[in-house]
């Protein structure tokens, strides 16, 4: 890659230090820093999903740029108030302040204000790194921030293992608060290029009637509804019915993080010659294999199917990163933003609808335990196996979306005798086979529609 400008340089250190307290944000750190507070699964629940349901406010993003006139001081105002609050969390600990709702108000203003962030930031790398470029710089950029991700991960999950309760909490909030200061620092030295004119009014009348489109949004409520659902939960299960160690969590963060390093190119060779929409049900296909695994996890058998988990979670979840929002791009129209902000809307009133639910319900089964044929389940494990009959619900709604696809077919002497098969070739995924929707005839680049 040619020589980085200085704002460049300085975006990927701020990826960097990023990804060091987000991560702490997510699984298992998080509900670790809540059930400390004495967070209820309806308060987790709604901490889990609001930054799915913040995307709603980035159609306020133009009201920063007026009210602080311009892009920079916007950037840095909102950073402010959003990272900054994290410095919260510390002291709380500190002052043995374990207040839940406190908990959840830090981290609603954090998640409020990051859409924001993440909408200005997104705006003004778009003018910074020229489009033939994107594809190298961001590679480069996500490298680092996920090496550092894998790396601050095995630390959290070694010090929330501590003896002493508070003190590996308070040391864990400590390093969030000293990694989200620093991204404001440097913030402050990018050269963040101004807005040129404008942003005009987003209108969500044409996407939302947009036939095509409508279909894509309605795969995106009911997926978006399965994972907002039970999010938390899977965590929550690890650590508070089952006592698993975070030491043996973050371990198994890491061996996933580092599968999901190798597989991100490979699926984006994959993407490019098959289409992101059969990645992405191949992704959902073995996604929907870890509510499974907690449905049947016991005391007796959790080390290996976390294992599994963490295995197959890798393998889903890298294809669903690299495919859906390229998939999304695929399926809009001009303007664009029209769309992404009907997407965003559409997000983000599922998942608080999902997030309410999820929390109502973990708050009645938390307790409850019931029996099958003599075994023993926990209550949360059935809202777990709802969430399993949506992923399959979302993927079956999947195959109407309209995107290029090119069948992939498996050819090759294993199994290839005709006494064993009809046909020679095996499609995947095997749920088109069960859905059989209709055939249509799509050429490979879609024309933009006035």
């Amino acid at each position: 890659m040619e020589k980085l400008s200085g704002t460049l340089k300085l975006s990927i250190f701020e990826g960097m230090f990023f990804n060091a307290f987000f991560v702490a944000t997510q699984t298992f750190i998080i509900i670790s820093i809540a059930l400390y507070f004495n967070a209820n699964p309806f308060q987790i629940s709604i901490v889990s999903s609001f930054p799915v349901f913040s995307q709603m406010f980035q159609i306020f993003t133009p009201f920063w740029y007026k009210l602080l006139k311009g892009r920079k001081k916007s950037l840095i105002a909102v950073a402010i108030i959003g990272r900054g609050a994290l410095i919260l969390l510390p002291l709380a600990v500190l002052f043995d302040y374990k207040n839940s709702w406190v908990f959840v108000f830090i981290m609603i203003i954090y998640s409020l204000f990051g859409t924001f962030i993440s909408n200005i930031w997104t705006s003004a790398m778009r003018e910074l790194v020229p489009f033939e470029k994107r594809g190298k710089y961001f590679g480069l950029r996500n490298v680092f921030a996920s090496a550092i991700g894998i790396l601050v991960t095995y630390i959290y999950g070694k010090l929330l293992d501590f003896p002493n309760k508070k003190m590996g909490i308070l040391v864990v909030t400590t390093l969030v608060a000293i990694f989200s200061i620093t991204t404001i620092i440097l913030f402050i030295f990018h050269n963040i290029p101004e807005i040129k004119e404008e942003s005009a009014k987003i209108n969500l009348k044409k996407p939302l009637y947009d036939k095509r489109f409508q279909s894509f949004l309605i795969f995106v409520a009911i997926w978006t509804f399965a994972i907002e659902l039970t999010r938390p939960y899977f965590s929550y299960f690890q650590l508070a019915v089952l006592g698993v160690k975070t030491t043996f969590l973050g371990n198994i963060s890491v061996f996933s993080g580092l599968i999901t390093l190798v597989l991100y190119p490979f699926y984006g060779k994959l993407s490019d010659k098959y289409g992101n929409k059969n990645i992405l049900m191949i992704g959902i296909s073995l996604a929907t294999i870890a509510p499974l695994l907690y449905f049947v996890m016991t005391d007796y058998n959790y080390h290996s199917l976390i294992l599994l988990d963490g295995i197959f979670s890798a393998f889903a979840w890298s294809a669903i990163n690299l495919t859906f929002f390229n998939l999304l791009l695929e399926t809009v129209a001009e303007p664009a933003e029209n769309y992404i902000g009907a997407y965003a809307f559409i997000s983000g009133l599922t998942a608080i609808v999902a997030s309410t639910l999820g929390g109502f319900f973990g708050n009645i089964l938390k307790d409850k335990t019931f029996y099958i044929l003599g075994d023993k389940y926990h209550g949360i494990q059935f809202l777990i196996l709802m969430g399993f009959l949506l992923r399959i619900y979302s993927l079956l709604h999947l195959t109407s979306v309209e995107a290029y696809e090119k069948p992939i077919r498996y050819k090759s002497w294993l199994l290839s005798n005709p006494s064993l098969f009809k046909r020679r070739e095996v499609h995947l995924p095997i749920y088109l086979k069960i859905l059989k929707p209709k055939k249509r005839k799509l050429e490979d680049k879609y024309v933009n529609r006035d």
